[in-house]
C-alpha cells in the first residue's frame, strides 16, 4: 500500500486484485467547524481501506475554529481512482441547513441526501433521510458524537464501507475513555438508517421539503 500525501488532500493505494468495473462512490460531509467533520472523513477513509477499496479523502474549512464552513470528501473505489475530486456526489450528509444548500447540487440526479432532523429543516432534493444525530448524541452522554451518529447512517447507505472496519478504526482513532459512547452513537444511527432504507421520502425537487 502506498500513500500520497498534499496539503489537504490524501490518496490511497491498496493494491489488491479488483474487478476492471469503475464502482466509484462519492460521499461529502458537509456541516460547521466543531461538529467533528473532518475527523469522521478521515475514518471513513481509513475504513473503507481496510474493506479493501482505492480511497482518496479530502477536506476544506473555513479560517473560524468553530462555526465556519466544515467539508470532508470520500471518494471510494475498487479499482484505481483517476480523478481526485468529486464529479457527482453519490451521498451527501449535511449536519447544518447552509451545509445542505450549498451542496445539494453537486449530487448525482438518484443521489441520496441524509440530513440532520434537528438542524435541517428544509430539502429541495427528491431522495431524503432526516435522522436524529444530535439528539442520538446526546442520548449517550457525548454530545460531540454526532459525528459518529453520522458515519452510521453512511454505512447503512455505502456499499463500500463495513460496520466492523469502522469500529476498528474508532477504537485506534479516539480516546480509550471516550469509544463506548462514540459507538453507542454510530450503531444507534445505523440500526435507524438501516430501518429507514425502505421508507425513502421522495418529493418533488421543485418544492421545498419541510421535514
Amino acid at each position: 500500500m502506498s500513500w500520497q500525501i498534499g496539503s489537504n488532500q490524501t490518496t490511497v493505494k491498496n493494491m489488491r486484485n479488483f474487478s476492471e468495473k469503475n464502482s466509484r462512490y462519492e460521499i461529502r460531509i458537509a456541516g460547521s467547524g466543531g461538529q467533528g467533520i473532518i475527523l469522521a472523513g478521515i475514518m471513513l477513509a481509513e475504513a473503507a481501506i481496510l474493506d479493501g477499496r482505492y480511497v482518496i479523502q479530502s477536506q476544506s474549512y473555513g479560517p473560524e475554529a468553530r462555526g465556519g464552513r466544515s467539508v470532508s470528501e470520500i471518494i471510494l473505489s475498487e479499482v484505481e481512482i483517476d480523478y481526485p475530486r468529486a464529479l457527482e456526489l453519490d451521498l451527501l450528509v449535511a449536519l447544518t441547513q447552509e451545509a445542505c444548500d450549498r451542496n445539494l447540487l453537486d449530487l448525482k440526479e438518484d443521489g441520496l441526501v441524509i440530513v440532520d432532523t434537528g438542524l435541517v429543516h428544509g430539502v429541495i432534493w427528491g431522495k431524503v433521510v432526516s435522522l436524529p444525530f444530535r439528539r442520538i448524541a446526546q442520548g449517550v452522554g457525548e454530545t460531540r458524537a454526532i459525528n459518529m451518529a453520522a458515519l452510521g447512517a453512511i454505512v447503512a447507505f455505502c456499499p463500500s464501507v463495513s460496520r466492523d472496519s469502522l469500529a476498528r478504526v474508532m477504537a485506534r482513532r479516539l480516546p480509550s475513555a471516550k469509544v463506548k459512547a462514540n459507538l453507542l452513537a454510530f450503531d444507534k444511527a445505523l440500526e435507524l438508517a438501516r430501518s429507514s432504507r425502505g421508507k425513502l421520502k421522495f418529493v418533488d425537487t421543485q418544492d421545498e421539503f419541510e421535514i
